[in-house]
């Protein structure tokens, strides 16, 4: 009866109830329990994981996934490319612009923003999809005005943005558009009219 008590697993929540009717049974009918309640127990979802260089043992439920397996799936294999890029200097913005004058995409959007904008987090989830479905058609770029360590607020004073969120457009190096406020309709409006391309 000691025996079959220290087959079960010291973590296990609940042994199983013939081995727990054998053991306290006598006779041979209580040895019959106990077999039958091993048995079942050594089918039993449970599972011996070793972890460490220690040789700790812990029992889990089969199927069951050690953080360290969660970690790597979800880890991703490839780093997704970021659709929405900040920009902070004056001199990088100016480099964007002047691409869009000598290739392919000739369309930029600049979203102007801060880091207490509430519409402005709004409106991120529909620019990055924006940002996915013209992937082909145009470059996203974004100013956090008072992110530290960046020219946002020089970048904002020159381009005279007053409120936020803005949404400027260039086209072939030159501005075509701006849109004011959470207005994700006009946005895409925008956007579609000077790439030619439907978002839908």
């Amino acid at each position: 009866r000691r025996l079959v008590k220290r087959l079960v697993p010291p973590h296990s929540p609940r042994a199983h109830p013939l081995l727990e009717m054998g053991s306290s049974s006598r006779g041979p009918a209580g040895r019959v329990l106990a077999t039958l309640g091993l048995l079942l127990g050594a089918l039993s979802a449970w599972k011996v994981q070793l972890r460490g260089f220690a040789g700790e043992a812990a029992f889990a439920p089969v199927g069951h996934k050690s953080w360290q397996d969660q970690a790597r799936i979800g880890r991703p294999s490839v780093i997704a490319r970021q659709a929405v890029n900040d920009v902070t200097t004056l001199s990088g913005l100016d480099e964007a612009i002047e691409k869009t004058a000598s290739g392919e995409p000739n369309v930029l959007v600049v979203s102007f923003s801060t880091t207490w904008c509430g519409p402005c987090k709004l409106m991120d989830p529909k620019v990055k999809e924006l940002s996915e479905i013209f992937s082909e058609k145009a470059t996203f770029l974004k100013v956090m005005g008072d992110k530290a360590g960046t020219e946002g607020i020089q970048i904002m004073k020159r381009e005279g943005v007053r409120t936020v969120p803005l949404y400027q457009i260039y086209k072939n190096g030159e501005k075509v558009s701006s849109i004011s406020g959470a207005d994700a309709e006009a946005l895409t409006r925008n956007i579609e009219q000077h790439t030619g391309m439907k978002a839908s």
